[in-house]
């Protein structure tokens, strides 16, 4: 069984930020550090519980979740 997902959205980032070459998804910022866009699988201790947290790989393969199952499209474009 495997859950199908699409997430879209957008974020701004400072004037300078360019693409890493040769690297989907990841952006390098005036600073010369490096922002990448991942998806995230969240788990709570139950339903109704308010204790999400971002599962690890090791943990989610624990589980039988792969995720590096997944693509990414990211552009950068030039806003006003």
């Amino acid at each position: 069984m495997h859950v199908d997902y699409c997430i879209t959205g957008s974020f701004p980032v400072p004037k300078g930020t360019r693409p890493r070459e040769g690297v989907a998804n990841q952006f390098v910022l005036p600073s010369g550090e490096v922002i990448a866009v991942y998806p995230v699988i969240e788990m709570a201790s139950a339903a109704d519980a308010d204790d999400h947290r971002d599962l690890t790989w090791d943990e989610a393969d624990a589980y039988g979740i792969a995720l590096e199952l997944y693509e990414r499209a990211c552009t950068l474009e030039e806003s006003d």
